[in-house]
């Protein structure tokens, strides 16, 4: 959902990227698909045993984000970068 809005303040989850984040109204999305899957009105623990009920595999996986203003996506997406092992440039000689 790049460059789309929260329409409501929300948990959201990415699973590839295993985030559970609870994500502003008006705030941009980060990069990636994002799966609203409860109210902001539902306590954190909840919707992590929520998440752990309906994706086993992200048991003890996921991380959390609290993301509500622009300036903690960017953090987030700055971090995440930082956090992606680097490719390594591998030369064959002739």
């Amino acid at each position: 959902m790049p460059d789309q809005l929260a329409p409501e303040t929300a948990y959201y989850l990415h699973r590839s990227a295993l985030t559970l984040a609870l994500i502003g109204k008006g705030v941009r999305f980060p990069p990636g698909p994002w799966l609203r899957v409860a109210d902001a009105t539902v306590e954190p623990w909840l919707v992590e045993e929520l998440v752990h009920d309906l994706f086993p595999s992200l048991r003890g996986k996921a991380s959390f984000a609290l993301l509500l203003t622009d300036f903690d996506v960017f953090e987030f997406e700055r971090l995440q970068v930082r956090a992606r092992p680097a490719k390594r440039l591998i030369r064959f000689r002739p």
